[in-house]
């Protein structure tokens, strides 16, 4: 596609919105990016950004400033529902994830594997990627940090491009086409942004709504919002499931994975061979070998990347073991359904849950269902603390409240005993404290480090 020339707005100055700015620039369009946020970071980046070519305005998104453009690139952080890009929609501009706009500068047919769902995204991404990596040339992108837009252009012509993809990214793509989709979960999240579950549900579905008869749609079976949207979708469809058997599907029979696909039938593994436990996990492992067999991976390399592969960091990750205590980074979860799956990593242990931060519109009534004969302890923290406190009283679970992650840990470490699971699992977003999930994960390792160092624990765990 031609971008010379073209007059093009780039809204919203994050990571994305940077590198798509770059590249149109490159190709020698106008470019103008505007971010309505005004601080040292933006206006250094903005800076940046104006040594290289490109207009930018900070501060303000004024209306006039659409006057002549042809596209808006969209950060996925900024909803449709501004009145900048309900005006854009009305004057007929034409309006693109940066994803979208990879996809059209990615060349004819690129193969690409887009990965969505509420929870289990990024394991599934990382994990498809290594089967891949062992094959072909790979690029790992899209919501997992680096934006898909910085590798076109850089690579071989039989690159696989494995993409996560969140339903913020998808609400804007118009021709992005994956050869092979995987919708693992839908779960309440961003309700803050979305109606309802239903309408968030639409937004993860609209990765299939490029895809033709060609292409191959992997879908979870046992998740029955995911698995009602089989009959719309035009490719070839490919389900998984802990429970139920296919002639053509993965799925796991007496303790071991089995893929099926016409006359083909593989043993992948056993289940109990597996790195990663829980139940959750076994279902991205699922759909990671799907995706990975479906597009010519041979069942030794992927064997080969799923009994090695031993989780993320930010995700149920094993920090230390201090006197008996067994402290778990899951910061990554950031809505209820997240935390509800990692209370299944822990069979029949103790667990003291620090939970908190920013509410995305969700209910906690169901992970305080699913604490009980779990979780000993809560210790909450952040703008959702007693909402979450609330939650878990009616469910007869103590709590107890902190200022801060930190204290949160001091106070964990008071109540625990040999044997007990200090798990950091938050049901929240990190915004109201901290930059990222990232960023949590970390502070919450630096202070058992703390602990260690200064033995915290004392005379009465000796």
């Amino acid at each position: 596609m031609e971008f010379k020339g073209k007059k093009i707005l780039v809204l919203g100055m994050a990571r994305s919105g940077i590198a798509a700015a770059k590249k149109l620039k490159s190709m020698g369009a106008e470019v103008l990016v505007v971010d309505k946020g005004d601080n040292s970071s933006l206006r250094k980046t903005a800076n940046i950004l104006k040594k290289e070519g490109i207009s930018v305005h900070i501060g303000s998104q004024p209306p006039h400033i659409l006057k002549g453009q042809e596209i808006i690139i969209i950060s996925p952080g900024i909803p449709n529902s501004i009145s900048l890009v309900e005006k854009a929609m009305k004057d007929g501009v034409s309006i693109w994830s940066e994803i979208e706009l990879a996809y059209r500068l990615a060349g004819p047919s690129p193969f690409i594997i887009g990965i969505t769902g509420t929870n289990g995204k990024t394991t599934t991404t990382m994990l498809i990627g290594e089967m891949y990596k062992k094959m072909f040339p790979t690029v790992v992108a899209g919501n997992i940090g680096q934006p898909l837009i910085e590798s076109i252009g850089n690579t071989l012509l039989n690159t696989k491009f494995i993409v996560e993809l969140s339903s913020f990214q998808l609400e804007n793509i118009i021709k992005f086409q994956p050869r092979i989709s995987v919708l693992l979960n839908i779960t309440d999240d961003h309700l803050d942004r979305y109606t309802g579950i239903d309408d968030y549900a639409k937004a993860k579905a609209r990765i299939f709504s490029s895809q033709t008869e060609e292409d191959y749609a992997i879908l979870n079976y046992d998740d029955p919002l995911v698995w009602s949207f089989a009959p719309s979708i035009k490719g070839k469809i490919f389900p998984f499931s802990k429970f139920n058997q296919f002639k053509v599907g993965i799925f796991v029979k007496s303790g071991k994975i089995f893929f099926k696909n016409g006359k083909v039938s593989k043993e992948i593994c056993a289940v109990d061979e597996l790195k990663i436990k829980g139940e959750h996990n076994l279902d991205n492992v699922m759909a990671a070998a799907a995706a990975a067999l479906i597009g010519g991976v041979p069942l030794k390399l992927v064997r080969e990347a799923l009994l090695s592969f031993k989780g993320l960091e930010h995700r149920v990750e094993h920090v230390a073991t201090i006197k008996g205590v067994d402290f778990y980074n899951d910061s990554k979860a950031t809505n209820p359904d997240a935390v509800i799956k990692a209370l299944t990593s822990f069979e029949d242990r103790p667990i003291i849950l620090l939970a908190g931060g920013r509410n995305k519109g969700n209910t906690f009534r169901g992970v305080a269902e699913a604490a009980k004969g779990k979780v000993k302890t809560a210790i909450l923290f952040g703008e959702a603390a007693d909402e979450i406190r609330t939650a878990f009283h009616a469910s007869g679970i103590t709590t107890k409240k902190s200022p801060s992650l930190v204290d949160a840990v001091h106070a964990a470490v008071d109540v625990s005993e040999a044997n007990d699971v200090i798990l950091l699992s938050p049901a929240c977003a990190s915004f109201d404290m901290f930059a990222s999930y990232k960023e949590r994960g970390e502070v919450f390792k630096e202070a058992i480090i703390l602990q260690k160092k200064e033995n915290f624990y004392g005379s009465k765990k000796a």
